[in-house]
């Protein structure tokens, strides 16, 4: 079991430059865990991608739909209160921290693309 981010599962869903080591490392350890806030990161994302051309609303609404077939069971909602308090500490935006506080609570690593977050907190982070 691991924590991902929204760059990491997105790689999954849209061909980028990270999808394979991200295919990699669902093959390796599907059993990824998410906040609740990745919906609506990935849900940002795919509307991006509809408003300037990479895709159609269909494709998009199949992604969305995938992705949470994947993940719906693994998402969790995060304590407001927890997330304020890591945000502060490591001085790291809130959405970081959401991400973050799920790591802690689970003893494992948040797997993110941010090398800004690997180095404010590397004790509960990896690089993808």
């Amino acid at each position: 079991m691991i924590v991902v981010d929204v760059n990491i599962i997105i790689h999954l869903f849209i061909s980028g430059s990270h999808s394979k080591k991200a295919r990699a490392l669902y093959n390796s350890d599907p059993y990824w865990h998410v906040p609740d806030l990745w919906i609506h990161e990935m849900t940002n994302v795919i509307s991006t991608y509809v408003k300037h051309g990479g895709m159609d609303m269909s494709d998009a609404k199949k992604i969305l739909n995938n992705a949470f077939e994947y993940f719906g069971e693994n998402t969790y909602t995060i304590p407001s209160q927890d997330v304020l308090a890591l945000s502060v500490e490591y001085k790291i935006s809130g959405y970081d921290a959401t991400y973050i506080v799920l790591a802690a609570a689970n003893e494992v690593p948040l797997v993110t693309l941010d090398k800004k977050l690997v180095a404010k907190v590397p004790d509960l982070t990896k690089m993808l």
